[in-house]
């Protein structure tokens, strides 16, 4: 009698030389994380407190929370309880996180892939630079122009204009002049640009790496990482860094990008096991809760993101016509912000501030991905014309990117 055997364990090695180095669940991953971002926005700039935090507020009626410190949201007045706190402090930490994570991963295959740090940062720079571009001249010329309080001319010849252009090269500027002044509850004209500072940070951590060689030798990347995360983890722990219970900073959004380094050079040796998996999320979510565990979940955070996009998920043909995630990131906040100034009583109501800004965000995303990305990606066979597939790679602020 035969004894059945046991199907091999996969790891997330397996799953990507199975599908030709692409995850199957990353696209719809990516564009989920996008648009969970900007329900999240539009709650929050509706007076709520975060998309699940309110509803789940509203379930259980449980305060839920709000958004106050470094993140630039903070200046959104949308209650007097400080801090993210409730039941959905987990969901609403994690987005840009998650980003951040997937960033690193996918990222690492390229500088792998490429080992050459000109190589690496002009795809870097392709995906990125074009769409930020447009968006931030669209975002100056035609949505200040039209909600600007100023006359025109003042408009068109102030500094604070010419300084939101800064934008495309990195340096961030979130105002208009005269825009967004009373007729919303905040002034920003984009809050997604935060994160820019950070992933270039990590573009330039990572060609550091490349550079010395560290990020070709698991062991010493792995040594490093190691010491830099017990480091964190005991300041935070024991003496209180970044222990504040608003939005993760900068340089803690950062660290998820290393930690998806670190899950790409180790991926034949991580299994793909629905087990781990879950209970990495009853994992994350208890310690999410807290603000002393900022640094202890970030890696089961990690494998959270990376199995479900190394996860099999039906494959829709909207996802197969072009990556959309990164035009939703970039151009969700301000079409929130421009439909609460033009429509008023959105600021009111969540789920109508949603009906119409949704749809609008996906059709400038579509507009950022065919007129603008695609044509911009093609440009990469002349740096690596090894590769022929136009480039999905993750921008999470994209990033958040």
């Amino acid at each position: 009698m035969t004894v059945p055997q046991r199907p091999k364990a996969r790891t997330f090695s397996d799953l990507l030389e199975k599908h030709r180095g692409i995850g199957q669940g990353f696209d719809l991953l990516r564009i989920g994380l996008a648009l969970t971002i900007v329900l999240s926005h539009v709650s929050l700039m509706s007076g709520h407190r975060g998309f699940l935090s309110h509803l789940l507020g509203q379930l259980f009626h449980i305060g839920s929370g709000t958004v106050i410190g470094p993140s630039p949201l903070s200046d959104i007045p949308v209650g007097s309880e400080e801090g993210v706190t409730g039941l959905g402090r987990p969901y609403t930490l994690s987005h840009v996180p998650m980003f951040f994570a997937l960033s690193g991963f996918l990222v690492t295959a390229s500088a792998l892939r490429t080992r050459n740090i000109p190589r690496f940062l002009g795809l870097r720079a392709l995906r990125i630079f074009p769409a930020l571009t447009v968006e931030v001249t669209l975002s100056a010329l035609i949505l200040g122009a039209h909600f600007t309080t100023l006359p025109l001319s003042e408009y068109f010849s102030s500094k604070v204009f010419y300084g939101y252009f800064l934008n495309i090269i990195g340096d961030v500027h979130f105002y208009l002049p005269g825009v967004f002044e009373n007729t919303s509850h905040s002034q920003l004209v984009n809050g997604n640009l935060w994160t820019l500072p950070s992933e270039f940070y990590c573009y330039l951590a990572a060609s550091i790496l490349m550079f010395s060689s560290i990020l070709y030798n698991r062991k010493i990347y792995t040594a490093i990482f190691v010491a830099v995360s017990l480091t964190l983890a005991i300041s935070n722990t024991v003496f209180g860094l970044n222990s504040g219970p608003d939005m993760l900073d900068q340089y803690t959004i950062s660290y998820y990008f290393f930690c998806g380094v670190l899950a790409f050079i180790w991926k034949d040796k991580i299994f793909y096991d629905y087990r781990v998996f879950l209970a990495c999320v009853v994992f994350c979510y208890i310690t999410m809760m807290s603000t002393r565990m900022t640094y202890i979940y970030p890696l089961p955070l990690t494998y959270v993101t990376l199995f479900i996009g190394l996860t099999e998920f039906p494959q829709f043909k909207i996802l197969k016509s072009g990556d959309y995630s990164y035009g939703i990131y970039l151009y969700g906040f301000p079409i929130i912000q421009a439909c609460m100034a033009a429509f008023p009583a959105l600021k009111e109501n969540q789920f109508e501030a949603c009906i119409v800004s949704l749809p609008l965000t996906m059709a400038f995303a579509c507009f950022s991905w065919h007129a603008v990305e695609k044509h911009a990606l093609k440009l990469k066979r002349f740096l690596s014309p090894s590769s022929s597939r136009i480039s999905t790679e993750l921008h999470p602020e994209g990033a958040a990117q």
